[in-house]
């Protein structure tokens, strides 16, 4: 049984989607603020963590920042906030997803469902063994020029998707729809973001920029003439 962290101020939301998910299967946790959230975190490695941004004692950016030091699995986050630079803010900061409130808890368990077919004990099943010149990953851990990287399971469920088909240009409805699973959204900057935090981990250890923007189209990898 899949276990679920939910870190939520609001008693009423934190109890209706507790008893929801627990009603389709799911082990669920819960905390009322930012610094029992993490303490939770730390003590149980749950396989997801819904995190509401604005929380008493530590504030959901800062507690996405502490979860990252120790954690790669999917972070889902509920707000009421809708402005699009607050959701690439939260992505940038290492956030999968993210739900705006009031939302239908269907569509949550969708988004609970999506994540977990691309968290790191999922895709530790899968047997992935690929190298493409500096990159390589073995089940979900990634090197780059032989030092470990980590990726959260949004950024390493692209970066499979491109190295599986180093040739291939992906529209940003293409990586959407493979990786999410859902119907794309004209303007969601969420795949732009996510491109960016690989492109940034990846310059960190090599000079190459290994992902390329085709105007108009979307991405691909680099090609090496050598190749």
């Amino acid at each position: 049984m899949k276990k679920i962290a939910i870190i939520e101020d609001d008693n009423d939301i934190r109890d209706l989607v507790t008893k929801f998910l627990i009603n389709h299967d799911y082990e669920v946790y819960s905390a009322p603020n930012g610094m029992e959230g993490i303490d939770l975190c730390r003590r149980l490695l749950p396989d997801l963590i819904i995190l509401d941004l604005m929380l008493p004692r530590l504030s959901g950016d800062c507690v996405i920042r502490q979860l990252r030091t120790f954690t790669d699995i999917p972070v889902i986050v509920v707000s009421a906030k809708t402005m699009v630079q607050s959701k690439i803010a939260l992505l940038r900061l290492g956030a999968d997803d993210y739900v705006t409130k009031p939302f239908n808890l269907f569509e949550l368990l969708a988004r609970i469902e999506a994540n977990l077919k691309r968290s790191p004990s999922a895709l530790q099943k899968t047997d992935i063994h690929l190298k493409y010149q500096d990159i390589e990953i073995e089940n979900c851990n990634v090197f780059i020029k032989g030092a470990a990287v980590q990726f959260t399971s949004t950024e390493l469920s692209i970066l499979i998707l491109l190295l599986q088909y180093p040739q291939k240009i992906f529209s940003k409805q293409n990586l959407y729809e493979s990786i999410w699973q859902e119907e794309y959204a004209y303007e969601n900057d969420t795949i732009n973001t996510h491109i960016s935090n690989i492109r940034k981990k990846i310059k960190k250890h090599t000079d190459t920029d290994y992902i390329e923007t085709v105007w108009g189209i979307g991405y691909k990898l680099k090609q090496f003439s050598f190749l």
